[in-house]
């Protein structure tokens, strides 16, 4: 899986792993947490200013998994950013 982020320089980042998309049931607004490696520094290089607000997918091959906007960004060694509708 790939996450596309439309932000100001647009960025793509490998996927170690997503988590369980939340649906609107009882509410909640549609999301989904995604985890990137940031073992070498490069997803913080990247996202040292989140891009809060950005839109973004998450895509399978051709198949878009996840559409959003970026909601909140972790860093540390794994990178965790936080996608909803």
């Amino acid at each position: 899986m790939i996450l596309n982020i439309y932000g100001i320089p647009p960025v793509s980042f490998p996927v170690l792993d997503a988590g369980t998309a939340r649906t609107s049931v009882d509410g909640e607004v549609p999301s989904i947490s995604v985890r990137l490696d940031n073992a070498r520094g490069e997803a913080a290089g990247l996202l040292a200013v989140p891009p809060l607000r950005a839109r973004a997918a998450l895509v399978d091959g051709d198949a878009i998994v996840f559409s959003g906007r970026v909601q909140s960004v972790s860093l540390s060694a794994v990178a965790t950013i936080h996608l909803e509708q």
